[in-house]
């Protein structure tokens, strides 16, 4: 039952995601995502390669729904999906790593879950914009849009994380 919630929860914030990239962009430097939490929050026996494929998978929808360019998102999130692993172990611990759990706030604290979904965030938001930039973005509009973004979109994570493991 925990199983077919979290993959309910799961596609429900796939299509808010697609409503906040479609209709509701605050500025050109402020980009909201929860998806690098979704990536996070996968279940534990999840491998990196399946992750990856999930995270392709998430990313290609989102941009194939929304008014993004084709492939920007998957590229951002893949990456994601491959230090997941590494993540939760160096943050969490080998402990996590032997257990049946999935991460949680309620399990782990509000402070170390916030450090794992700002890593995640900022690697995600690192990679989409350095790409979506291109080169025709200077240096400082880039590194503002990446702290905004990272500003907005970790504690917005926060809250999605709860929604998909309540526990």
């Amino acid at each position: 039952m925990k199983k077919g919630r979290f993959i309910l929860v799961y596609i429900i914030l796939m299509v808010v995601q697609i409503i906040l990239c479609n209709f509701f962009g605050l500025s050109r430097y402020v980009l909201i995502s929860v998806l690098p939490v979704l990536i996070l929050m996968l279940p534990k026996d999840m491998g990196p390669i399946v992750s990856m494929l999930v995270a392709f998978a998430t990313g290609f929808a989102i941009d194939f729904f929304s008014t993004g360019m084709l492939g920007i998102t998957p590229m951002a999130l893949v990456p994601v999906g491959l230090v997941r692993r590494f993540l939760i172990t160096l943050l969490f611990g080998d402990d996590q790593a032997s257990r049946e759990d999935n991460l949680s706030l309620a399990r782990f604290g509000i402070i170390k879950l916030t450090l794992a979904i700002a890593v995640t965030c900022s690697l995600y938001f690192l990679i989409y914009i350095w790409v979506d930039s291109a080169g025709t973005v200077g240096f400082w509009a880039a590194a503002l849009r990446f702290f905004l973004s990272v500003l907005v979109s970790t504690p917005v994570s926060v809250f999605v994380s709860r929604l998909l493991r309540p526990e």
